[in-house]
Protein backbone atom coordinates (compact mmCIF):
# COMPACT_ATOMS: atom_id res chain seq x y z
CA UNK A 1 0.00 0.00 0.00
CA UNK A 2 1.26 3.20 -1.03
CA UNK A 3 -0.32 6.44 1.52
CA UNK A 4 0.35 9.99 0.08
CA UNK A 5 0.11 13.65 1.65
CA UNK A 6 1.26 16.83 1.15
CA UNK A 7 2.19 17.82 4.90
CA UNK A 8 5.01 16.45 6.87
CA UNK A 9 3.16 16.92 9.78
CA UNK A 10 0.72 14.46 9.17
CA UNK A 11 3.35 11.90 7.56
CA UNK A 12 4.99 11.90 11.23
CA UNK A 13 1.39 11.36 12.79
CA UNK A 14 1.17 8.19 10.49
CA UNK A 15 4.61 7.29 11.13
CA UNK A 16 3.84 6.96 14.76
CA UNK A 17 0.44 5.16 14.16
CA UNK A 18 2.16 2.46 11.93
CA UNK A 19 4.76 2.01 14.42
CA UNK A 20 2.23 1.58 17.47
CA UNK A 21 0.25 -1.35 15.66
CA UNK A 22 3.50 -2.53 14.59
CA UNK A 23 2.61 -2.57 10.99
CA UNK A 24 5.32 -4.78 8.89
CA UNK A 25 7.34 -1.67 7.14
CA UNK A 26 7.02 -3.72 3.80
CA UNK A 27 3.63 -4.10 3.41
CA UNK A 28 3.18 -0.29 2.83
CA UNK A 29 4.70 3.12 1.97
CA UNK A 30 4.25 7.11 2.80
CA UNK A 31 5.17 9.61 0.31
CA UNK A 32 5.04 13.72 0.48
CA UNK A 33 2.78 13.78 -2.54
CA UNK A 34 0.05 16.32 -4.11
CA UNK A 35 -2.53 15.33 -6.38
CA UNK A 36 -2.88 18.49 -7.83
CA UNK A 37 1.32 18.87 -8.14
CA UNK A 38 3.49 17.44 -11.08
CA UNK A 39 4.89 14.54 -9.45
CA UNK A 40 3.83 11.36 -10.91
CA UNK A 41 1.94 9.12 -8.71
CA UNK A 42 2.50 5.41 -9.04
CA UNK A 43 -0.98 3.56 -10.61
CA UNK A 44 -2.92 1.31 -8.08
CA UNK A 45 -5.27 -1.13 -7.99
CA UNK A 46 -7.82 0.41 -5.41
CA UNK A 47 -6.98 4.17 -4.89
CA UNK A 48 -9.09 5.73 -1.64
CA UNK A 49 -9.49 9.30 -1.31
CA UNK A 50 -10.76 9.84 2.06
CA UNK A 51 -11.82 13.87 2.97
CA UNK A 52 -9.38 15.55 0.55
CA UNK A 53 -11.95 16.69 -2.51
CA UNK A 54 -13.44 19.33 -0.02
CA UNK A 55 -10.17 20.70 0.40
CA UNK A 56 -9.38 21.58 -3.00
CA UNK A 57 -9.69 24.38 -5.82
CA UNK A 58 -10.00 22.14 -8.79
CA UNK A 59 -12.04 19.07 -8.48
CA UNK A 60 -11.58 18.39 -12.15
CA UNK A 61 -7.47 18.33 -11.91
CA UNK A 62 -8.03 16.12 -9.14
CA UNK A 63 -10.00 13.76 -9.85
CA UNK A 64 -8.00 13.68 -13.58
CA UNK A 65 -4.78 12.27 -11.95
CA UNK A 66 -7.44 9.90 -9.74
CA UNK A 67 -8.53 8.17 -12.51
CA UNK A 68 -4.93 8.43 -14.13
CA UNK A 69 -4.06 6.07 -11.16
CA UNK A 70 -6.76 3.84 -10.94
CA UNK A 71 -6.36 0.45 -12.39
CA UNK A 72 -9.82 -1.14 -10.98
CA UNK A 73 -11.53 0.72 -8.28
CA UNK A 74 -12.13 4.26 -6.99
CA UNK A 75 -13.85 5.06 -3.50
CA UNK A 76 -13.79 8.74 -2.87
CA UNK A 77 -15.26 9.83 0.71
CA UNK A 78 -16.12 13.40 1.02
CA UNK A 79 -18.29 16.17 2.66
CA UNK A 80 -20.93 17.39 0.30
CA UNK A 81 -23.89 20.25 -0.23
CA UNK A 82 -27.12 18.44 0.40
CA UNK A 83 -28.59 17.74 -3.01
CA UNK A 84 -31.63 19.03 -2.29
CA UNK A 85 -29.71 21.77 -3.65
CA UNK A 86 -29.91 20.42 -6.98
CA UNK A 87 -32.92 22.01 -7.80
CA UNK A 88 -35.86 22.56 -10.06
CA UNK A 89 -35.09 26.71 -9.49
CA UNK A 90 -31.29 25.82 -10.36
CA UNK A 91 -32.12 23.50 -12.66
CA UNK A 92 -34.27 26.34 -14.54
CA UNK A 93 -31.32 28.97 -14.18
CA UNK A 94 -28.58 26.37 -15.88
CA UNK A 95 -30.73 26.56 -18.73
CA UNK A 96 -30.77 22.52 -19.34
CA UNK A 97 -31.58 23.01 -22.92
CA UNK A 98 -28.47 21.22 -24.69
CA UNK A 99 -28.29 18.89 -27.46
CA UNK A 100 -27.40 16.05 -24.83
CA UNK A 101 -30.39 16.89 -22.66
CA UNK A 102 -32.53 14.61 -25.45
CA UNK A 103 -30.65 11.78 -23.99
CA UNK A 104 -32.43 10.01 -21.25
CA UNK A 105 -29.00 9.27 -20.04
CA UNK A 106 -28.58 12.59 -19.32
CA UNK A 107 -31.51 13.96 -18.45
CA UNK A 108 -31.72 16.37 -14.77
CA UNK A 109 -27.75 15.45 -14.93
CA UNK A 110 -26.50 18.66 -13.18
CA UNK A 111 -25.38 19.99 -10.04
CA UNK A 112 -23.58 22.81 -8.10
CA UNK A 113 -20.33 23.54 -5.96
CA UNK A 114 -20.36 25.59 -3.42
CA UNK A 115 -17.21 27.75 -2.38
CA UNK A 116 -15.90 29.08 0.66
CA UNK A 117 -12.58 30.69 2.07
CA UNK A 118 -10.31 27.94 4.03
CA UNK A 119 -6.86 28.75 5.42
CA UNK A 120 -3.88 26.16 5.76
CA UNK A 121 -3.55 26.73 9.21
CA UNK A 122 -4.69 23.34 10.45
CA UNK A 123 -3.70 19.80 9.55
CA UNK A 124 -6.71 18.60 7.78
CA UNK A 125 -7.26 21.64 5.86
CA UNK A 126 -6.03 22.64 2.45
CA UNK A 127 -2.59 23.00 1.50
CA UNK A 128 -3.56 26.13 -0.68
CA UNK A 129 -4.75 28.76 0.99
CA UNK A 130 -7.67 30.72 -0.42
CA UNK A 131 -10.75 29.09 -2.04
CA UNK A 132 -12.01 25.26 -1.54
CA UNK A 133 -15.14 23.40 -3.49
CA UNK A 134 -17.82 21.42 -1.39
CA UNK A 135 -20.08 19.80 -4.72
CA UNK A 136 -23.66 18.27 -4.47
CA UNK A 137 -22.84 14.29 -5.05
CA UNK A 138 -24.31 14.85 -8.02
CA UNK A 139 -22.01 17.24 -8.80
CA UNK A 140 -19.22 14.90 -8.10
CA UNK A 141 -20.66 12.12 -9.62
CA UNK A 142 -21.20 14.22 -13.00
CA UNK A 143 -17.34 15.47 -12.82
CA UNK A 144 -16.22 11.77 -12.47
CA UNK A 145 -17.98 10.80 -15.29
CA UNK A 146 -16.29 13.77 -17.14
CA UNK A 147 -12.89 12.45 -16.44
CA UNK A 148 -13.64 9.33 -17.94
CA UNK A 149 -15.12 7.14 -14.75
CA UNK A 150 -18.12 5.27 -16.34
CA UNK A 151 -19.91 2.96 -14.08
CA UNK A 152 -19.70 5.69 -11.25
CA UNK A 153 -22.36 4.40 -8.09
CA UNK A 154 -23.11 6.47 -4.36
CA UNK A 155 -22.27 3.84 -2.67
CA UNK A 156 -23.62 5.74 0.64
CA UNK A 157 -25.59 9.44 0.00
CA UNK A 158 -25.13 11.67 2.39
CA UNK A 159 -28.49 10.28 4.15
CA UNK A 160 -27.26 7.08 4.96
CA UNK A 161 -23.80 8.39 5.86
CA UNK A 162 -26.00 9.74 8.96
CA UNK A 163 -27.57 6.97 9.52
CA UNK A 164 -24.70 4.53 9.40
CA UNK A 165 -21.75 6.97 10.73
CA UNK A 166 -23.09 10.46 12.07
CA UNK A 167 -25.83 8.50 13.61
CA UNK A 168 -25.18 10.26 17.23
CA UNK A 169 -26.26 14.01 18.34
CA UNK A 170 -23.19 16.77 17.32
CA UNK A 171 -22.82 20.05 17.60
CA UNK A 172 -21.82 20.10 13.13
CA UNK A 173 -24.37 18.91 10.95
CA UNK A 174 -22.65 16.11 8.80
CA UNK A 175 -23.08 16.03 4.96
CA UNK A 176 -20.89 13.17 3.71
CA UNK A 177 -20.91 10.94 0.66
CA UNK A 178 -19.10 7.41 -0.61
CA UNK A 179 -18.66 7.96 -4.30
CA UNK A 180 -17.11 4.38 -5.80
CA UNK A 181 -16.34 3.86 -9.71
CA UNK A 182 -15.35 -0.08 -10.65
CA UNK A 183 -12.94 1.29 -13.42
CA UNK A 184 -13.41 -0.74 -17.09
CA UNK A 185 -10.76 0.30 -19.67
CA UNK A 186 -13.39 0.03 -22.47
CA UNK A 187 -14.90 3.55 -23.71
CA UNK A 188 -15.12 6.58 -21.22
CA UNK A 189 -17.30 8.14 -19.77
CA UNK A 190 -19.96 10.61 -20.58
CA UNK A 191 -20.12 8.87 -24.09
CA UNK A 192 -20.67 12.44 -25.58
CA UNK A 193 -20.68 11.80 -28.89
CA UNK A 194 -22.80 8.73 -29.45
CA UNK A 195 -25.25 10.82 -26.99
CA UNK A 196 -25.07 13.66 -29.57
CA UNK A 197 -25.78 11.69 -32.86
CA UNK A 198 -28.69 9.87 -31.40
CA UNK A 199 -29.87 12.61 -30.11
CA UNK A 200 -29.58 14.44 -33.48
CA UNK A 201 -31.04 11.44 -35.45
CA UNK A 202 -34.32 11.52 -33.04
CA UNK A 203 -34.57 15.18 -33.83
CA UNK A 204 -34.94 15.08 -37.25
CA UNK A 205 -36.76 11.37 -37.18
CA UNK A 206 -39.26 12.74 -35.12
CA UNK A 207 -41.57 15.26 -36.72
CA UNK A 208 -44.72 16.96 -36.09
CA UNK A 209 -48.45 15.24 -37.30
CA UNK A 210 -49.17 17.34 -40.71
CA UNK A 211 -52.36 18.64 -39.10
CA UNK A 212 -50.93 20.38 -36.82
CA UNK A 213 -48.07 21.97 -38.53
CA UNK A 214 -49.55 22.65 -41.24
CA UNK A 215 -51.99 24.56 -39.15
CA UNK A 216 -48.99 26.67 -37.94
CA UNK A 217 -47.32 27.14 -41.12
CA UNK A 218 -50.59 28.53 -42.63
CA UNK A 219 -50.83 30.74 -40.07
CA UNK A 220 -47.80 32.31 -39.66
CA UNK A 221 -47.70 32.85 -43.49
CA UNK A 222 -50.76 34.02 -43.75
CA UNK A 223 -52.36 31.32 -46.06
CA UNK A 224 -55.22 30.75 -43.59
CA UNK A 225 -58.29 32.29 -41.64
CA UNK A 226 -59.47 29.31 -41.16
CA UNK A 227 -59.39 28.75 -36.93
CA UNK A 228 -56.76 26.80 -36.07
CA UNK A 229 -57.24 23.59 -34.51
CA UNK A 230 -57.24 22.89 -30.58
CA UNK A 231 -53.50 21.58 -30.37
CA UNK A 232 -52.27 23.85 -32.88
CA UNK A 233 -53.82 26.73 -31.36
CA UNK A 234 -51.86 25.98 -28.02
CA UNK A 235 -48.57 25.75 -29.64
CA UNK A 236 -49.02 29.20 -31.42
CA UNK A 237 -50.26 30.71 -27.99
CA UNK A 238 -47.24 29.17 -26.01
CA UNK A 239 -44.12 29.32 -27.77
CA UNK A 240 -45.28 33.31 -29.69
CA UNK A 241 -46.79 34.44 -26.47
CA UNK A 242 -44.75 32.57 -23.84
CA UNK A 243 -43.76 35.57 -22.04
CA UNK A 244 -47.30 36.58 -20.92
CA UNK A 245 -50.14 34.97 -18.91
CA UNK A 246 -52.22 33.71 -21.65
CA UNK A 247 -48.72 32.04 -23.04
CA UNK A 248 -48.08 30.28 -19.41
CA UNK A 249 -51.39 29.00 -19.37
CA UNK A 250 -51.21 27.36 -22.99
CA UNK A 251 -48.09 25.77 -22.13
CA UNK A 252 -49.56 24.08 -19.09
CA UNK A 253 -52.62 22.65 -21.36
CA UNK A 254 -50.30 22.17 -23.87
CA UNK A 255 -47.91 19.88 -21.50
CA UNK A 256 -50.94 17.74 -20.36
CA UNK A 257 -52.41 17.00 -23.70
CA UNK A 258 -49.47 15.95 -25.63
CA UNK A 259 -46.30 16.26 -22.96
CA UNK A 260 -45.99 12.34 -23.74
CA UNK A 261 -45.59 12.24 -27.37
CA UNK A 262 -42.13 12.07 -28.77
CA UNK A 263 -42.62 15.65 -31.08
CA UNK A 264 -43.59 18.19 -28.21
CA UNK A 265 -39.52 18.47 -27.35
CA UNK A 266 -39.70 19.61 -31.07
CA UNK A 267 -42.39 22.09 -30.21
CA UNK A 268 -40.58 23.48 -27.02
CA UNK A 269 -38.03 24.81 -29.23
CA UNK A 270 -40.25 26.85 -31.79
CA UNK A 271 -40.21 30.16 -29.30
CA UNK A 272 -36.43 31.19 -30.50
CA UNK A 273 -37.08 31.31 -33.94
CA UNK A 274 -40.99 30.96 -34.22
CA UNK A 275 -41.69 31.75 -37.96
CA UNK A 276 -38.43 29.90 -39.05
CA UNK A 277 -38.64 27.09 -36.81
CA UNK A 278 -42.15 26.23 -38.12
CA UNK A 279 -41.62 26.57 -41.81
CA UNK A 280 -38.01 24.39 -41.11
CA UNK A 281 -40.71 21.94 -39.17
CA UNK A 282 -43.21 21.97 -41.63
CA UNK A 283 -40.91 21.15 -44.13
CA UNK A 284 -39.84 18.17 -42.21
CA UNK A 285 -42.69 16.60 -41.73
CA UNK A 286 -43.20 17.13 -45.60
CA UNK A 287 -40.35 15.23 -46.13
CA UNK A 288 -41.17 12.09 -43.49
CA UNK A 289 -44.79 12.28 -45.76
CA UNK A 290 -42.81 11.88 -48.98
CA UNK A 291 -44.05 15.54 -50.28
CA UNK A 292 -40.43 16.21 -51.30
CA UNK A 293 -41.70 18.87 -53.75
CA UNK A 294 -43.09 20.59 -51.02
CA UNK A 295 -40.03 20.21 -48.71
CA UNK A 296 -37.65 21.78 -51.30
CA UNK A 297 -40.13 25.24 -51.88
CA UNK A 298 -40.39 25.48 -48.21
CA UNK A 299 -36.63 25.01 -47.82
CA UNK A 300 -35.23 27.65 -50.39
CA UNK A 301 -37.82 29.96 -48.95
CA UNK A 302 -36.15 29.77 -45.81
CA UNK A 303 -32.36 29.97 -46.63
CA UNK A 304 -33.52 33.67 -48.80
CA UNK A 305 -33.83 35.09 -45.29
CA UNK A 306 -31.23 37.40 -43.80
CA UNK A 307 -30.01 36.29 -40.52
CA UNK A 308 -31.71 33.13 -40.56
CA UNK A 309 -32.02 31.09 -36.96
CA UNK A 310 -28.25 29.04 -37.10
CA UNK A 311 -30.07 25.98 -36.51
CA UNK A 312 -32.43 26.47 -39.28
CA UNK A 313 -29.61 27.11 -41.46
CA UNK A 314 -27.35 24.00 -41.17
CA UNK A 315 -31.20 21.72 -40.66
CA UNK A 316 -32.46 23.18 -43.85
CA UNK A 317 -29.46 22.61 -45.75
CA UNK A 318 -28.94 19.14 -44.25
CA UNK A 319 -33.03 18.74 -45.15
CA UNK A 320 -31.81 19.59 -48.92
CA UNK A 321 -29.17 17.77 -49.05
CA UNK A 322 -31.25 14.56 -47.53
CA UNK A 323 -33.83 15.06 -50.26
CA UNK A 324 -31.82 14.72 -52.63
CA UNK A 325 -29.88 12.18 -51.38
CA UNK A 326 -33.09 10.06 -51.50
CA UNK A 327 -33.96 11.23 -55.48
CA UNK A 328 -30.24 10.42 -56.38
CA UNK A 329 -29.15 13.67 -57.32
CA UNK A 330 -25.78 13.18 -55.43
CA UNK A 331 -24.25 16.25 -56.59
CA UNK A 332 -26.59 18.48 -55.34
CA UNK A 333 -27.14 16.29 -52.21
CA UNK A 334 -22.84 17.11 -52.15
CA UNK A 335 -23.66 20.39 -52.73
CA UNK A 336 -26.19 21.57 -50.21
CA UNK A 337 -24.55 19.42 -47.54
CA UNK A 338 -21.46 20.89 -47.52
CA UNK A 339 -23.32 24.49 -47.12
CA UNK A 340 -24.86 22.39 -43.56
CA UNK A 341 -21.01 21.73 -43.07
CA UNK A 342 -19.95 24.82 -43.71
CA UNK A 343 -22.63 26.51 -41.24
CA UNK A 344 -22.09 23.74 -38.48
CA UNK A 345 -18.64 21.84 -39.00
CA UNK A 346 -19.45 19.51 -35.94
CA UNK A 347 -23.00 18.60 -37.14
CA UNK A 348 -22.45 14.49 -37.25
CA UNK A 349 -25.30 14.19 -39.69
CA UNK A 350 -24.01 15.79 -42.62
CA UNK A 351 -21.02 13.92 -41.32
CA UNK A 352 -22.27 10.64 -42.19
CA UNK A 353 -24.26 11.82 -44.87
CA UNK A 354 -21.64 12.82 -46.78
CA UNK A 355 -19.83 9.44 -46.18
CA UNK A 356 -22.78 7.78 -47.67
CA UNK A 357 -22.43 10.44 -50.56
CA UNK A 358 -19.53 9.65 -51.31
CA UNK A 359 -19.86 5.94 -51.73
CA UNK A 360 -23.04 6.28 -53.15
CA UNK A 361 -21.98 8.60 -56.03
CA UNK A 362 -18.76 6.51 -57.30
CA UNK A 363 -20.77 3.61 -57.27
CA UNK A 364 -23.10 5.36 -59.63
CA UNK A 365 -20.45 7.28 -62.24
Amino acid sequence: MLGIEPRQTNLKKARFIAKYFNLPKNKYQLKQMDILGKAKIPNSDIVVVPGVMHHLDDHLKALKKIYEITNELCIIETMVLTDELNSEEIAKQLELEDIVYQDKQFVNQFGIVGFKLESDVYDGATIYPGIVGIPTTQALVLMMKHVGFEKVQVFLSEKQFKNKVFNKKSYREYHSAIVVDLKNNGEKGLKFQKAIEQSEENIFDIFIPFEIINDLYKKVNHKSNRKLGKISNLIYESELFFKTKKGENAVQKLKKMIGNKKYYNLILTIKHAPYEKICYEYSKTCYHLKKFDEAEKVCFNLIKILNLDWRVVYSTYFLLAKINFDLKNYNKAKKFNSLSLKANPKFLLSKNLMNKIKKYHSNHI
